[in-house]
C-alpha cells in the first residue's frame, strides 16, 4: 500500500516513453500491414480484369525482422514498466467535507429559527419559577403580564418544525463527519485510493457518494453508478452520552438559553468567565 501510494504522488507519467516507442513500433508495422491489404486489393480486383501487376508490388507491404524486433522490444518495456496514477481521493473527500458542512451549518440555522419559539417556553419557565420562589406575587403579576404581552403559546406546527430541525442537525453532522472521518484518515485515503485504482477510475469521474447509517459505511458509485466502492466507518461512532457530554462544552450551548449566561444580568460578560 505505501508503495502504490509512493506512486500516486508522482504526478509526471513516467511511462511516456515506452508507451511512446510502443505507439511508433506498432504503427511502423501497421504502416506495412495496411499497405500490404491495398495491394492484396487491388492485385484481386485488377486480376478479375485481366490487369497485370509488376513483380515487388506487395515489397512495400512485407514486415522486415527489425520492425518485430522493435515492436517486441517495446512490449517488453511497458510490460515491464510499473504505470501508476492518482485517482484522487484525498481532494475528492476534502470538497465533499465543505459541501457537508455547509449543510450542517444550513441545518443549524434552521435549528436556532425554528427554536424561537421554544425559547418564549424557557423564558416562561425561569419567570414561573421565579414566581414560585417570591415571596409575594409581585412575580406571578410579571409573568402574567409578560403572557399577556407576547406569544408564548406554543404550537403544533413549531412543534413539528423544531423536532424536525433537531433531526435535519443530526443527520446532515451523521454525512459531515463520516466525510470528515475518511478525509482526516490516511489508512482510509489509502483505501479509497486503491479501490478506486483497482477499478481504473478516478474521483473527478464519481457519480454519486453519500453515507449510509446503515451499512455504516461511505458509499462511492463511478461511470455513472456502473461500480461502488464503500468504506467501513464503524470505529468512528460515538455515544449518545460522549455527545452530550461534548456538547455542554461547547459555545453553542453556553451562550444558549439553557447555558449558565442567558439569564445573566451582563451576559457578555458571563460567557467571558467573568
Amino acid at each position: 500500500m505505501k508503495v502504490l501510494l509512493a506512486f500516486l504522488l508522482v504526478s509526471a507519467p513516467a511511462y511516456s516513453n515506452e508507451v511512446d516507442n510502443l505507439v511508433t513500433t506498432s504503427q511502423s508495422i501497421r504502416d506495412s500491414f495496411k499497405y500490404g491489404i491495398q495491394a492484396v486489393g487491388g492485385l484481386y480486383s485488377f486480376a478479375g480484369q485481366g490487369k497485370i501487376g509488376n513483380t515487388g508490388t506487395v515489397q512495400g507491404g512485407k514486415i522486415d525482422y527489425s520492425q518485430s524486433e522493435a515492436y517486441n522490444q517495446a512490449l517488453a518495456a511497458v510490460q515491464n514498466t510499473n504505470y501508476t496514477y492518482d485517482p484522487g481521493a484525498q481532494e475528492y473527500f476534502n470538497e465533499q467535507v465543505d459541501v457537508a458542512m455547509n449543510e450542517v451549518n444550513m441545518a443549524v440555522d434552521t435549528f436556532v429559527e425554528a427554536s424561537q419559539a421554544v425559547i418564549e417556553v424557557v423564558v416562561v419557565n425561569e419567570m414561573a419559577q421565579d414566581a414560585q420562589n417570591a415571596g409575594d406575587e409581585r412575580e406571578a403579576i410579571a409573568l402574567q403580564e409578560y403572557i399577556e404581552a407576547n406569544d408564548v403559546i406554543l404550537a403544533d406546527a413549531e412543534v413539528d418544525m423544531y423536532n424536525e430541525a433537531l433531526d435535519s442537525v443530526e443527520s446532515a453532522a451523521q454525512v459531515a463527519a463520516a466525510y470528515m472521518a475518511v478525509a482526516n484518515d490516511e489508512n482510509l485515503v489509502a483505501e479509497a485510493d486503491q479501490m478506486a485504482y483497482d477499478m481504473r477510475v478516478t474521483y473527478a469521474e464519481a457519480a454519486t457518494s453519500f453515507f449510509d447509517i446503515e451499512t455504516q459505511g461511505v458509499w462511492v458509485s463511478f461511470n455513472g453508478g456502473d461500480t461502488v466502492q464503500g468504506l467501513m466507518l464503524s470505529g468512528y461512532f460515538v455515544t449518545v452520552e460522549s455527545i452530550i457530554e461534548e456538547g455542554q462544552q461547547t459555545e453553542f450551548f453556553r451562550s444558549s438559553p439553557e447555558g449558565d449566561c442567558w439569564f445573566a444580568t451582563d451576559y457578555e460578560a458571563c460567557l467571558n468567565g467573568a
